[in-house]
This record gives structure tokens, C-alpha cells and sequence, in this order.
């Protein structure tokens, strides 16, 4: 429990750092992009390369990767049978409800939490892998047929291999599997840009808070089910799913159960933005399920381990 405190404390104190540096005006809000952008393109996929080429690849194919998409497609269910019962919008919209209530923040805030909290930074990769090779392309198509009313079907295909995190992913398998050994002049600067991926994500973080008026101009219905969906009953499921039917024991279900509960990814206000169609949505399920991701995974926390 002292290991789970302390991982928290250190990722609390880096978002306050991104918060500080906002209030303070030495990074204004617009600055987070970069440091995520920075993160997204460069960081990450160096500390996901290095974590898979020094891990066991089978984790992309393990139990962890199961629970993860079982979890994802009850809770985006259960999302879909509440809003046809009680608050129906257009498929776009529902599309961007449906996601934000069961895509987690696998990278941003998975990869500390994995890391500081789970204490293996690979727990974070079957859910990386999942939500860019499977569930992102059908976001995608999703949100093409409601706005457009047609698919673009090699732009949907071509989804995860133009993924910087699949790729650096991906490479590590590779080199895990063939047993290749990775150069000191690769290995050094990987390394170096590693250790910056998840400083950079979590003061990015921060620097998002500063400021940020919550739920204005929020659609509730839709915004307070897909929170409760992601932040609640997804760990849930996850429990369901990894303990009563995997019978997953111990720091391994602690891990799928954690990355369950991990809040709302940015991704989805990307695509909302992208497509036109429910920014306030995913703004504010992002912003909910961050919030009130922490005292659930400390409650996690203290159940579990």
C-alpha cells in the first residue's frame, strides 16, 4: 500500500508542476499540445520500444488483453441501452458517448499509473494495443457513417499502422521475439527519450486544469452516464471478468482491474473535434472521469493489494 501511495503522490505532484507552470504563465494552455503532441510522437513509443524489446511480448496476448476487451464492450453496451432507453442522439454523438465511456487514457495517464502504481509499465501495453488496432478503427467507422454517410474504408484499415504508438510498440515485439540485440547508440537515446514520456504527459496534464471551467454548456444526460460507465461500473466488469471468470489472483488482476479505471482517453475529444460532433461531451467526460479517477483507483488500491 506505502508503493501505491507513493506512485500516486509522484504522479500528483508532476500534474501540479503542469498546473503551476499554466498559472503561472510560464506555459500558457495552448503548451500542453506540445508537450503531448511531443509525448505522442516521440516519448511514448521510445518507453513502449524499450518496455516490450526488455518484456514478454505474450502480454498483447494474455488474460490482461481479454479482460481489457471484454470490459470495453459491456460498458460501451451498457452506454448504447441507456441512452436508446432514456436520452437519444444521432449516431455521432452517441458514437463520441459510447467512446468516452469505454476508451481509457492507456497512454497519458496509463503509462504513470502502470508504472508508478501497477509497478510494471507493460500492464499498460494490451490496452494500448486494443484501443489503437481494434477500437479506434471502429470509432472511426462509426463516426464516418454518422457525419459523412460513408465509409472510408483504407483510411479505417490504415488506423493503427499510422500510429506512432502501435509502431514503437510493435518494434519491440519484433525484437523481443527474434532475440536481436539492440545497439548502446539506439538503446542510449531511446532510453533518454523514454524517461521524458511520462514527466511530459502528466505536467501536459496539468497544464489542461488551468482554468478550465467544467461542464459549461454540458449535454448531462449523455456527459454523467458515460462517467459513471468508465469511472465505475467498467473496473467492475473488469473484476467480474478477471477474478470470478479468469480467476485472475493477486498484483495481476490488481492490474487489469487499475487500468480498468483509468479515466476517459484525450483521443476522444480528438475524434470529436475531428468529425464536428460532440466536443462538449468528450471534453467533459474527460475532464469527470479524470477527476474521479484517482479516489477510485485508490479505493482499487486499497481493496487489492
Amino acid at each position: 500500500m506505502t508503493g501505491v501511495v507513493t506512485g500516486f503522490s509522484i504522479i500528483l505532484t508532476v500534474v501540479l508542476a503542469g498546473v503551476v507552470l499554466a498559472a503561472t504563465g510560464v506555459i500558457p494552455r495552448e503548451g500542453a499540445r506540445y508537450l503531448s503532441k511531443t509525448a505522442y510522437a516521440v516519448a511514448s513509443p521510445s518507453l513502449l520500444f524499450l518496455t516490450m524489446a526488455h518484456g514478454d511480448p505474450s502480454v498483447l496476448a494474455s488474460t490482461a488483453a481479454l479482460v481489457a476487451l471484454l470490459s470495453a464492450l459491456v460498458s460501451a453496451s451498457v452506454f448504447v441501452v441507456l441512452s436508446l432507453l432514456f436520452f437519444r442522439r444521432p449516431l455521432a454523438e452517441t458514437t463520441i458517448g459510447v467512446t468516452a465511456s469505454s476508451y481509457a487514457n492507456a497512454a497519458n495517464i496509463g503509462l504513470p499509473v502502470a508504472t508508478y502504481v501497477v509497478g510494471d509499465t507493460s500492464a499498460a501495453a494490451p490496452l494500448i494495443m486494443l484501443q489503437l488496432v481494434v477500437l479506434a478503427p471502429a470509432v472511426t467507422a462509426a463516426l464516418e457513417l454518422g457525419v459523412r454517410g460513408r465509409l472510408d474504408v483504407w483510411g479505417i484499415l490504415t488506423v493503427p499502422v499510422r500510429n506512432p504508438l502501435v509502431l514503437g510498440t510493435v518494434a519491440g515485439v519484433i525484437v523481443s521475439v527474434t532475440g536481436v540485440s539492440v545497439p548502446a547508440v539506439v538503446s542510449g537515446p531511446l532510453e533518454l527519450l523514454g524517461g521524458a514520456a511520462v514527466p511530459l504527459m502528466l505536467m501536459a496534464f496539468g497544464i489542461t486544469l488551468w482554468g478550465r471551467r467544467p461542464l459549461a454548456g454540458a449535454d448531462l444526460p449523455p456527459v454523467l452516464t458515460a462517467t459513471a460507465v468508465k469511472v465505475l461500473f467498467m473496473p467492475l466488469v473488469a473484476w467480474a471478468v478477471g477474478g470470478l471468470l479468469l480467476n485472475l489472483e493477486g498484483p495481476e488482476l490488481f492490474s487489469v482491474i487499475a487500468m480498468a479505471a483509468l479515466p476517459t482517453a484525450q483521443n476522444v475529444q480528438t475524434y470529436a473535434i475531428w468529425f464536428g460532433r460532440g466536443e462538449n461531451i468528450a471534453r467533459d467526460v474527460a475532464l469527470l472521469t479524470t477527476l474521479g479517477c484517482m479516489p477510485v483507483l485508490m479505493l482499487i488500491s486499497t481493496v487489492f493489494t
